[in-house]
């Protein structure tokens, strides 16, 4: 019975069966721990360097892509479309640290951001004299 059904199938069915369809793995963030810093690791692929924004707000580091849809030809025709346009964003808590305190580099579809450690203040008593 399921060589009726897969014959009735194309063979593009099978062959994109085996890829995912959705964002679920978008921005997946691999986060190292340092002495003194943290390094996120971001997933961004297909995406060019100036389609990435980041910032830092009320203590969050955010990140932004920009992918634009592609200008249609009316004489091609797909079978199967399945790559994303749109804009995407995932912020991380990150604490007390400036945009001056980052450096990142975006190199084979992985944004790494290195983020120092917010550094903790130091309780400071009066002399009293």
């Amino acid at each position: 019975m399921f060589d009726i059904i897969r014959s009735t199938r194309s063979i593009f069915d099978d062959f994109f069966n085996d890829f995912p369809t959705t964002t679920k793995g978008l921005m997946t963030t691999d986060i190292k721990e340092r002495s003194n810093s943290y390094i996120f690791e971001v997933d961004l692929p297909g995406f060019n360097k100036d389609d990435i924004k980041v910032s830092i707000k009320n203590n969050y580091l955010t990140i932004e892509a920009k992918k634009e849809k592609e200008t249609e030809n009316k004489d091609e025709k797909y079978i199967r479309r399945e790559r994303q346009f749109g804009s995407y964003r995932r912020s991380y808590y990150v604490g007390n640290v400036g945009m001056e305190d980052l450096s990142a580099k975006y190199e084979d579809g992985i944004l790494t951001i290195e983020v120092p450690k917010e550094k903790k203040e130091e309780t400071k008593y009066l002399e009293i004299k």
